[in-house]
């Protein structure tokens, strides 16, 4: 990726659902609500709703680990 903005962009369109944010100490993070189950709409345990990394390309792996 060649900048910032281009890096979030993608993957907010490769991870819809999923909030891209950047820190000012070089972190990414990418956060989900909850999922719920969809006939008792209880919150499912095992959602994983957060997920950081030191760079673009390693939360892009961790987001491909947890997609659906």
């Amino acid at each position: 990726m060649t900048n910032l903005a281009e890096a979030k962009a993608a993957l907010r369109r490769d991870f819809p659902g999923w909030s891209i944010i950047t820190t000012n100490r070089d972190r990414w993070w990418a956060t989900r609500n909850p999922e719920r189950d969809p006939e008792t709409r209880r919150l499912v345990d095992h959602s994983v709703t957060a997920l950081d990394a030191n760079t673009a390309e390693e939360l892009r792996a961790q987001l491909e680990r947890v997609k659906r």
